[in-house]
């Protein structure tokens, strides 16, 4: 065969192989954008269920190694939560499923027995809560998602279905047995309000919950879901050390 004949065919060759390859790269993808969709993170471990999309995932993990994942793909899998070094970066695999839970319900005050997909993401949190060494950038990244994630998960919800509550025209003063309202009756405001005076007598809160009490009586009170950037957020405690 003529030298530019056989050089004509190989680029077809070449071009045919590349095509299957962007195919079988977007037919995976849509299946991992799926599972992430579904659990808000893409950490799959049902290997019966999810076997051809976990052993894809090892396999860009291999490319990206090296260096053979282009900067578009890459990004393509960062925006779905990729963990790239799955035994190397155990704290980031922890951080996708304390985002996937912050997902389904907005705060990280997430009990300690807790999992997500058989995950212990509750013991995660806990010993986040628990860390003296946690990085800059850690503890940034968990701010991102909920302030008050160094608070008790009890009291860091408490503290928000207080804050629902008087959102809605509760009151701090009252009964001691009246209920959150018809969104939250098994609430009692009045109760929890009355174990934080005690506790603050005793020197049990930190400064930081004392002072998120006391700004309650300074309306407008600060959304349950107030953002880091929001006017009232920088109230929850960025960076501080308050234990758990």
């Amino acid at each position: 065969m003529p030298p530019h004949l056989a050089g004509a065919v190989h680029r077809r060759r070449r071009l045919k192989e590349e095509g299957t390859r962007w195919r079988e790269w977007e037919r995976m993808y849509a299946a991992a954008a799926a599972f992430y969709a579904a659990h808000h993170h893409l950490d799959p471990t049902d290997l019966d269920h999810d076997g051809p999309l976990m052993a894809w995932i090892v396999r860009q993990r291999h490319l990206k190694g090296c260096g053979e994942l282009g900067p578009t793909r890459i990004t393509e899998l960062d925006a779905l939560g990729m963990i790239w070094s799955k035994n190397a970066n155990a704290w980031e695999r922890g951080l996708a499923y304390a985002k996937a839970f912050h997902h389904q319900h907005g705060h990280l005050a997430i009990p300690a027995t807790a999992k997500l997909d058989d995950y212990a993401v509750g013991a995660w949190m806990r010993r986040q809560r628990k860390a003296a060494g946690l990085t800059h950038d850690q503890a940034a990244k968990l701010d991102g998602l909920d302030e008050l994630w160094r608070f008790e998960p009890d009291w860091n919800r408490s503290y928000r279905r207080l804050l629902a509550y008087l959102a809605v025209g509760g009151t701090l003063d009252g009964p001691a047995n009246r209920t959150g309202g018809e969104a939250d009756p098994t609430f009692r405001p009045g109760t929890w309000l009355r174990k934080q005076d005690k506790a603050r007598t005793v020197g049990k809160l930190t400064e930081q919950q004392t002072a998120l009490l006391d700004e309650l009586r300074r309306p407008p009170w600060p959304s349950p879901t107030d953002s880091p950037n929001s006017p009232r957020g920088n109230s929850f405690g960025r960076n501080r050390p308050v234990g758990c």
